[in-house]
């Protein structure tokens, strides 16, 4: 004969019971004037007795957030005496430049004064480690993830068991979704996105008589006019940092190079698309300063430079073009050039929801109001972030920001769009490539002994 159900388990169920109510009167769910469900239901839902119920809606009832309505039913009449739900928001810091976060956020706690709402910076490395477990020591109830991040966070998992599965926002652009979308479900919610696209300073273009880059140019065309606007002790023609997860892949990506495995599972690497493409990353910094490719140590630092015009061009996203905010020398933005076939990568940031989240209907509010039209509209007015609501990213009016003249260029690249993933190769196997081809973009290896220190190394 079975046993008693323990203490523990009917405590667990009415603890349950009054957070899930007391969570749906914070966050709006239930508004004042609400009837909560009936004891009976309630009774039900979680599995208590009536008596257990009563007891749960005592403690709401104390803290004035209920009110009994005699031969009615129980009302809900406030979020109660001085009672706050904290919120733990784990995000990329980058974020309250690209998307000012922080003024969104602050809106949002405007409009639920008694969500507070913890920023928590992620630091590049946060998902290096076991994501999930630090992830739930850190009790995060939402976080910021782009593709990489995806990525490392399901890696130690099933991602069902990792973040919540997630309704579709309408009117996003269907695009956005492939990438976080497993078994059918949605986990992560698209926020902001951005292809790598050329930049370029127009007055530099003039002053060397140059046609500006359009959508015809090959990397050849690129360095021919680098060439000519790189100035000794002044300026060189292009610069971006060439070892950046979102740069060098390119090459490959734009050489049609798809990797073969092994029966083992392991990679293959000699073959002679990824041969071109990686010869087309060396030679393309070919007669300006050979330290070019080591000027930079990060995205940003291409940005820094040609904010100070010394560099012509730039491979950027429209992420990094927040940088150039107020420029004071005329610029524009360019499909990125081709090898094989026009390429570029695309970026994606999102936002997901703890599975271990406390406060999930809480999160779920955050993240929808972040992706509202409200929200949306106004990270297409204050910044030159690309948000992921269609309606909002193509909005067209007055205008507060000096944007490139071309600024809607990324609605006609679309078909061009693609993700390191489309290359059968993870993030990890990218970065393990990366650092073995330090030496070959110094010119200390040859393609044949990358490979087979690529070969050694998986």
């Amino acid at each position: 004969m079975a046993g008693k159900p323990k203490r523990s388990t009917f405590r667990t169920r009415l603890e349950d019971m009054v957070t899930t109510l007391r969570s749906d009167i914070l966050t709006g769910k239930l508004q004042p004037g609400d009837f909560l469900p009936s004891e009976l239901t309630l009774a039900e839902q979680f599995q208590l007795s009536k008596n257990s119920v009563r007891k749960g809606l005592e403690l709401l009832l104390n803290q004035e957030m209920i009110e009994k309505a005699p031969r009615i039913g129980t009302r809900v009449v406030g979020t109660g005496r001085n009672e706050k739900l904290t919120l733990k928001f784990g995000y990329y810091p980058t974020l309250t430049l690209e998307a000012n976060l922080l003024e969104l956020v602050e809106k949002f706690q405007q409009q639920h004064p008694h969500i507070v709402v913890q920023m928590i910076p992620l630091s590049q490395s946060y998902f290096s480690q076991n994501a999930k477990e630090a992830m739930e020591r850190d009790a995060f109830d939402l976080i910021t993830l782009n593709n990489q991040g995806y990525e490392r966070v399901t890696e130690n998992g099933a991602v069902s068991d990792i973040l919540e599965p997630l309704e579709r926002k309408n009117g996003t652009y269907p695009f956005l979704s492939g990438p976080f979308t497993k078994d059918n479900h949605l986990y992560v919610q698209p926020f902001i996105f951005s292809p790598i696209v050329l930049c370029y300073n127009r007055d530099h273009f003039k002053e060397a008589a140059l046609p500006e880059p359009d959508s015809s140019w090959s990397w050849n065309d690129v360095q021919q006019a680098a060439l000519a606007l790189t100035q000794k002790h002044d300026r060189i023609g292009i610069l971006f940092h060439l070892q950046s997860i979102n740069r060098w892949p390119l090459f490959l990506l734009q050489n049609k190079v798809v990797f073969e495995r092994d029966q083992q599972g392991k990679l293959i690497f000699n073959n002679d698309n990824f041969r071109k493409a990686m010869q087309t990353s060396l030679g393309l910094f070919e007669g300006m300063n050979p330290d070019t490719v080591y000027m930079s140590e990060n995205d940003s630092d291409a940005e820094r430079f040609f904010l100070q015009q010394k560099t012509s061009m730039i491979v950027t996203s429209y992420y990094s073009l927040n940088h150039l905010r107020n420029a004071d020398f005329a610029y524009d933005i360019a499909p990125l050039p081709y090898s094989m076939e026009a390429k570029t990568q695309l970026l994606i940031i999102g936002l997901a929801v703890i599975k271990s989240s406390k406060h999930k209907e809480a999160a779920q509010t955050l993240l929808d109001f972040l992706v509202s039209n409200e929200a949306q509209l106004h990270i297409r007015k204050t910044t030159l972030t690309i948000p992921s609501v269609k309606t909002a990213a193509e909005w067209t009016g007055e205008e507060t920001l000096a944007r490139p003249s071309r600024f809607f260029m990324y609605r006609d690249i679309i078909p061009t769009f693609s993700f390191y993933t489309d290359m059968n190769v993870t993030f990890h196997e990218l970065e393990t490539m990366r650092h073995i081809f330090k030496l070959y973009w110094a010119r200390l290896d040859d393609f044949e002994t990358v490979c087979r220190r690529l070969q050694d190394a998986y």
